[in-house]
């Protein structure tokens, strides 16, 4: 037995209804008491429930769409062989719905030959672009509150390709993309530089130390200079890594010391930037999970020098970046300039 489901009168002097959203699908199991459609007239919306256990089939109005008073939108059924004929041919002229039937009917279509004259039921009713890609956002009540408690933009549904009309269960889905939308994609950038003036420099000055200078520590005390001058930092800490094994030390303001006198420190500061030194290594790039916000990358390119730095975008931005970056490059291009 088929049960009509008909466009309610929510006023005394109401002739129509708009159809805001459908909240099953055609086809769908749905339980007494669930919300099927969402209605709105001029002074409130409502949700309307099923009747009565069954399946919903045969919509035959459109989201989006006034439907007058009374008229029957669907019907739910006991069990999928009681659709009322009369009305399945109403719903297949609807020339402004597309079915997607799933592979697995149309392999039994295939299979039979197409001599099973039962309707099949589709999986899943899609509705123009028009009314998904129009102004207004096809949620339910409930979702549109969740949403507005928590202050989560329901567009961010819509721009993920979820289909409407979204129902409060996609509250879920929603708090994800709106965590994800808070959470900026790190940028990179990477200069290749001649390394014949800075090897010669080591060798110049490691012949006039007692105590040998590290690449490294040039590095540091480099990167350091050049995260002052465009950070504006008073105190500088350096998270270095090298060796096979990365293995990490911390240099505190390597660029205010002289370099022969630059060693790790013990002591507990704030880090503004990570490097790793891949010069004593195979590899050439390395990523990963990091807390740092400034990384960059040292590693051997043939007889250069590559240098990457990858940052994030909300503790620096693109032009101040590129800025630093270059500043570096120039004092391992240029180290003797750089010490005067």
């Amino acid at each position: 037995m088929a049960y009509e489901i008909i466009m309610p009168a929510l006023g005394m002097a109401q002739e129509t209804g708009r159809l805001v959203a459908w909240l099953k699908n055609e086809g769908d199991a749905v339980s007494k008491g669930d919300p099927l459609m969402e209605v709105e007239t001029d002074k409130s919306t409502m949700e309307v429930e099923a009747p009565k256990d069954g399946f919903l089939v045969n919509i035959t109005a459109l989201a989006n769409t006034d439907i007058p008073v009374g008229e029957v939108v669907a019907h739910i059924v006991d069990n999928l062989d009681d659709i009322p004929t009369k009305v399945m041919k109403k719903a297949d002229l609807a020339s402004e719905k597309t079915v997607i039937e799933s592979d697995e009917t149309q392999k039994q279509a295939t299979n039979k030959g197409n001599t099973d004259n039962k309707v099949r039921l589709p999986r899943t009713v899609k509705y123009p672009n028009s009314i998904i890609t129009g102004e207004k956002i096809l949620a339910s009540p409930k979702l549109r509150s969740l949403a507005a408690a928590e202050n989560l933009d329901l567009k961010n549904l819509r721009n993920a390709g979820y289909t409407e009309p979204f129902k409060a269960a996609d509250i879920a889905i929603l708090k994800q993309l709106s965590v994800r939308e808070n959470i900026s994609l790190r940028r990179n950038a990477t200069s290749l530089l001649d390394k014949t003036s800075f090897d010669m420099f080591l060798t110049e000055i490691n012949s006039a130390s007692q105590n040998l200078i590290s690449a490294s520590v040039v590095f540091a005390s480099f990167i350091s200079a050049s995260l002052r001058i465009t950070m504006n930092e008073v105190d500088i800490g350096i998270n270095y890594k090298s060796g096979n094994e990365l293995q990490s030390v911390i240099y505190n303001n390597p660029d205010k010391q002289q370099l022969g006198d630059v060693s790790p420190t013990d002591l507990e500061m704030p880090v503004l930037a990570e490097v790793n030194d891949l010069t004593f290594t195979d590899f050439i790039q390395l990523s990963g999970d990091t807390n740092s916000n400034i990384i960059f990358t040292i590693s051997n390119f043939t007889d250069q020098l590559m240098i990457t730095l990858d940052w994030d975008p909300n503790s620096l931005n693109q032009a101040d970046a590129l800025k630093l970056l270059l500043d570096v490059g120039k004092r391992i291009k240029s180290p003797l300039k750089q010490l005067l």
